[in-house]
Parts: structure tokens; sequence; C-alpha cells
């Protein structure tokens, strides 16, 4: 057993040691991820690609706000090439773009999964 496919849980887990995560999630996944399990093998990111253009296109077909915004979207692909250009710079921070120019402090947030499908 890896400790990265390893979970404790606070007063579930036996005193102070590390678990197989496997029937804990199965027991605690998102419906939404046991519903889309076969369907996001593979999609990148433990699958969460696939939840994320999943919502999008549905709420684009309902004509709906999708819960995250381009914005967010543009931020999330920005993190990939600031880590690489971090570690060829012996692990200097990056600075992370404002892509909405600030207006990101009086936005709504909307970012979550919705079981709307």
């Amino acid at each position: 057993m890896e400790l990265y496919d390893c979970i404790h849980i606070e007063s579930v887990s036996p005193s102070h040691r590390w678990q197989s995560d496997e029937s804990h999630m199965k027991e605690h996944d998102h419906p939404l991820r046991k519903k889309y399990e076969d369907k996001a093998v593979g999609a990148g990111n433990g699958g969460m690609d696939f939840f994320l253009i999943h919502s999008f296109v549905e709420h684009t077909k309902k004509v709906e706000r999708p819960p995250f915004e381009v914005y967010d979207a543009a931020t999330w692909m920005a993190i990939t090439p600031l880590s690489e250009k971090s570690i060829a710079l012996g692990s200097q921070s990056q600075a992370i773009p404002d892509c909405t120019n600030g207006k990101w402090a009086s936005s709504r947030n909307t970012f979550a999964m919705s079981d709307n499908y």
C-alpha cells in the first residue's frame, strides 16, 4: 500500500493509522463520480477534467450558467506552465495571472458540481 493511496479519517480510522482509501471512496464518493466513473477514466487530474467539461456542456445545453467561468478555466490552465517555469528557475515562485483584472474580488462564487444532470 502506497501512502498516496491512503486516507485517515478522524474518529473513523483505527488509532492514527493510514488505511487504504478504496473502501472509504466507494462508500463516500460523490454520486456523479459513481455514475460517470467509467467515462472519467484517463480524462486527466484523476478524472476531474471529465467532470468539469461534462458540467460545462450540460449547463450550456440547458442554457444555464456553468458552475465555473472562463476566467477560472484560464487560471487552472496556467498552473502547469507556471509550475514548469518555476522548476526551470530553481523553484522560484511565479505570479498567477489575474485574468479578471481584479473583478474576481466582487464576482459571485458559483463553483460547485451540481447533481442536476
